[in-house]
């Protein structure tokens, strides 16, 4: 694997590398929501995207992963993507993510790992393995701050984040292996974490402040059409904290009822139902917090003028 030997330059830019693991029918709408959230976190500063895949197809405007290794990034996010193994080991991501990671330490000031990505990660440097649960964590749930950061400048001590994962991670885990617990839930459990990693800090993100509104309702109308199509064995939990108490209550009885009618009768009721508030200020404020990181850490690096 070849290594960048650009110098870093001044902030008047960052540069961003997005990594977007998702399955084809989420790459467009997984790229939307971080393109929309680095750009109002900018708040001003100007900032340059550059889009990468571990594997499967390339959209036009996303380049081989071999072009990440001569690079010159400010910061790198990598998203996470849909299981389709059992082990983390045997996705076919698995090999491209262990070069990235090793790379990105040696060669970014920081690093975002979202979701399925931080699970691979910590797994890797650490050998920290998920812990699958029974049912979905599926929702909005509190998260509380935990430590001081500048990750965590100007954010309140609690916010509402959305959740969407099968596994999870043990904090008593993460902290034996020097990693810090920034945000958790006591409903959902951790949010957020870091480590220095090298020369990179590595800031690892279980739940998903990038989602707009009506994300988890999509999810939600796709996990019930998979189990009509014979994906699931059981109807899916309705998203806790996400409906209004009347439409929370009536989605639960659907599940209870004949599978004709429960078909359309979810529809019904999914097409009428009121989306919560969102959570886009926490977002922002959390990737502005990154952005800024970043461009302090630019500008740390850039070399002196001498008299």
């Amino acid at each position: 694997m070849r290594t960048s030997t650009k110098r870093w330059k001044a902030c008047d830019m960052l540069t961003i590398g997005l990594i977007n693991n998702m399955p084809t029918a989420a790459i467009q709408s997984t790229e939307r929501h971080f393109r929309d959230v680095l750009y109002l976190a900018a708040r001003g500063t100007e900032i340059d995207i550059q889009w990468f895949r571990l594997a499967g197809a390339r959209p036009a405007n996303y380049r081989r992963l071999e072009d990440l290794w001569d690079s010159s990034l400010d910061g790198l996010i990598v998203t996470g993507s849909e299981p389709r193994a059992v082990l983390l080991r045997d996705e076919p991501f698995w090999q491209p993510l262990t070069q990235t990671i090793e790379w990105a330490a040696q060669h970014t000031s920081s690093v975002i790992w979202s979701c399925l990505a931080a699970h691979a990660a910590v797994l890797y440097l650490d050998g920290i393995e998920r812990r699958r649960h029974q049912e979905k964590i599926f929702g909005i749930f509190e998260s509380v701050r935990m430590a001081d950061h500048p990750i965590l400048a100007n954010t309140q001590l609690i916010w509402r984040v959305p959740h969407s994962r099968w596994n999870d991670l043990a904090e008593d885990d993460l902290s034996a292996s020097g990693y810090t617990v920034l945000a958790k839930s006591n409903e959902a459990g951790i949010d957020l974490f870091v480590k220095q990693v090298k020369r990179s800090l590595f800031l690892f993100i279980q739940t998903h402040p990038e989602y707009d509104v009506g994300t988890l309702m999509r999810e939600y109308r796709r996990d019930i059409t998979r189990f009509h199509g014979g994906e699931h064995d059981t109807y899916p939990k309705v998203p806790r904290n996400y409906f209004n108490n009347r439409t929370a209550a009536e989605l639960e009885l659907i599940s209870d009822i004949d599978a004709d009618e429960r078909r359309t009768r979810g529809l019904e009721v999914l097409e009428q139902a009121e989306l919560p508030d969102g959570w886009e200020s926490t977002a922002v404020q959390l990737y502005s917090n990154w952005l800024s990181y970043l461009a302090t850490a630019s500008h740390e690096k850039v070399p002196q003028a001498t008299s």
